[in-house]
């Protein structure tokens, strides 16, 4: 059997490496670290509130973009294999980039988003509205009302009490329920 060239295998790295840096796009993504809650998601046309997309159109555009730039180095069970917070994902992603991962700002923004939304893991009881909105695709308005509620009445004991606040839409709350933490 034919030992493999070395070259091809690090060919398309650089080559991976070469465009990212040309492009300068990718990094570009990360040029400052993520706040608490940042989702770097697209901004409506009604000011800063980042436009949530409903789960079919996250996983119709974020899943082939977390193939392709994920799948470059390794394969998608090792990305999928865990839950992880908004900022986490952030940080694992940004790690990615400063490693050789090339997409566009867009693919990454999609990957984030997907990721986000199907791996990962808020805590009901001290997120944000925009972790909220980006794990449970909850809208501003309802990521809002449920953080208004938290601080009137007090923590949620489970998924069950958190699909109660008045005038959410508790169908979000239902299909992430493994996402929820509550502590």
């Amino acid at each position: 059997m034919r030992s493999q060239s070395p070259w091809k295998l690090v060919t398309p790295l650089l080559a991976a490496a070469v465009l990212c840096v040309v492009r300068g796009s990718a990094p570009s993504v990360f040029a400052q670290a993520p706040q608490a809650g940042s989702v770097n998601a697209p901004a409506s046309s009604e000011g800063n509130n980042p436009v949530v997309k409903d789960d079919e159109e996250v996983k119709r555009t974020g899943e082939p973009a977390t193939s392709e730039v994920c799948t470059q180095c390794h394969g998608l069970e090792d990305v999928t294999s865990q839950r992880r917070t908004v900022r986490q994902w952030n940080e694992v992603i940004a790690q990615m980039v400063d490693r050789g991962a090339a997409g566009t700002d867009e693919d990454i923004a999609r990957v984030k988003e997907y990721l986000a939304r199907f791996y990962g893991l808020v805590n009901a009881n001290t997120a944000t509205a925009a972790e909220l909105s980006a794990v449970l695709g909850l809208s501003a308005q309802d990521a809002d009302t449920v953080i208004q509620y938290r601080k009137a009445h007090g923590p949620f004991s489970d998924a069950a009490a958190l699909s109660r606040v008045p005038g959410i839409e508790s169908a979000h709350v239902d299909a992430h329920t493994e996402a929820l933490l509550f502590n």
